[in-house]
């Protein structure tokens, strides 16, 4: 008993300590896909401002003391909104540890009679619009406000151009705040041409660099700001052997040391 107390003294200041960081300072993501490149690249470890859009109430998405909303040309890391709390369909699933403990989100499968792991995805984009603005895309150039976007971080990598879809101004706001373009069979036309749209209040719009590879706002909608989580600062460590978590431990030589240390912009 007294060895459990002695550990407890030990590192119940450094893991509430820890805690209080990752709730308020700054987080650790891993990216897993190329939809930034080569901004970001897959397997870069990023180190993410988090008070930077405000303080948030630990493991919520509501804010407790908010400081400024993202600017356009920022990169963000936001929550997936269209992503539920808890794995689907729920009457499948009995969650393990009470909600109370968010880092612990373990859960009973009923179907398969095993144990799964679910969280809610984090993404990361480049916010390209905020609240009131209007955007438009015409043959993968932006538009905001009627003036053409000045993007040196965009890469393309497919000469197609996809000719868009023919809905009034109407229907397509319609369908895009309502992530419909992820669910219709023809939503992939909007890649090249999308909009015009208006970016709704307490919102932005955000895109990947590799623009012809990305799944982002053209397809899921607006980014409702109580989901973003911040601002990434840097590389803290990059490995091509990533999304894979034991091949990166078992592959030293895959790490990308070049990458390490850089500054996101």
């Amino acid at each position: 008993m007294k060895a459990i107390i002695r550990f407890l003294k030990s590192w119940l200041p450094v893991i509430i300590a820890v805690l209080l960081l990752r709730s308020f300072v700054v987080e650790a993501f891993m990216v897993p896909t190329p939809s930034m490149e080569s901004t970001i690249m897959v397997g870069d470890f990023l180190l993410v401002n988090k008070f930077i859009y405000g303080i948030k109430i630990p493991f919520t998405n509501k804010t407790l003391i908010p400081v400024r909303n993202p600017r356009r040309g920022e990169i963000i890391v936001f929550r997936y909104h269209l992503d539920p709390e808890m794995p689907e369909p729920r009457k499948d699933y009995i969650r393990i540890f009470p909600k109370a403990l968010p880092l612990l989100p373990l859960y009973w499968n009923k179907r398969s009679n095993f144990f799964t792991w679910y969280t809610p995805r984090n993404f990361v984009k480049r916010c390209i619009a905020v609240a009131g603005d209007t955007v438009e895309i015409i043959n993968k150039k932006v538009y905001i406000n009627g003036k053409m976007l000045y993007e040196p971080y965009v890469q393309h990598i497919d000469r197609r151009i996809f000719l868009g879809l023919n809905l009034s101004p109407e229907e397509f706001q319609k369908e895009w705040v309502n992530a419909r373009f992820i669910e219709r069979s023809d939503g992939y036309m909007v890649r090249d041409n999308f909009g015009p749209i208006v970016v709704p209040e307490g919102t932005v719009f955000a895109l990947g660099d590799n623009r012809d590879n990305s799944s982002d706002g053209r397809f899921f909608g607006p980014i409702p700001l109580e989901y973003i989580r911040g601002k990434p600062l840097v590389i803290y460590f990059s490995s091509k052997a990533a999304p894979n978590i034991a091949r990166i431990i078992l592959s030293p030589h895959q790490i990308n040391w070049s990458r390490i240390g850089m500054v996101i912009r």
